[in-house]
């Protein structure tokens, strides 16, 4: 029996050269008449930048006033990502007019990035993930990590990665 798509779950990070990923998930949603939603994670604030100063900020500071920075971070990310998103949906509506783009499920994650992607697609019964990868290679990437590896080895639905371009040849 073949796969059925209904819905899709696009990762971003945002970035202009994302948007070859999001093409390619509009146009399976397209094709397979699935609904798109979308996640963005942002890293937890306190603990990036615990980690970059070497001194552990919940330990010396209030944790509901840490919790609120966290919060107004991702508050701002949250409404980047719809006017990121809306923006490349509207460009590409008229190619795709029956891509069914759920702007109202647009989820922002704090934290480990591949963890938070496989949560999602696990809590809402995803069809599969569409995301970029930079493309590094074995070396680079084994060096450096990569999110797009670390979905496609340990989440349990089919991901398609794009290999976005690299920003140098643009």
């Amino acid at each position: 029996m073949l796969p059925k798509v209904n819905r899709i779950l696009y990762a971003t990070d945002l970035s202009e050269s994302a948007k070859p990923a999001f093409f390619w998930a509009m146009s399976l949603a397209e094709q397979y008449d699935a609904e798109i939603s979308i996640i963005h994670v942002i890293p937890d604030l306190v603990e990036l930048m615990s980690g970059s100063m070497g001194y552990d900020l919940s330990s010396h500071f209030d944790a509901d006033m840490l919790l609120k920075y966290n919060e107004k971070g991702q508050s701002a990310a949250m409404a980047s990502v719809k006017e990121r998103v809306k923006s490349v949906y509207i460009e590409m509506k008229d190619e795709l007019p029956s891509c069914r783009v759920d702007l109202h499920h647009v989820e922002i994650r704090s934290g480990d990035t591949v963890q938070e992607i496989i949560a999602e697609s696990q809590r809402n019964n995803y069809d599969m993930v569409v995301m970029g990868s930079h493309g590094h290679g074995v070396i680079e990437g084994f060096l450096l990590g990569s999110v797009a590896r670390g979905v496609v080895n340990k989440c349990v639905v089919p991901v398609l990665t794009i290999k976005i371009p690299d920003a140098t040849l643009i």
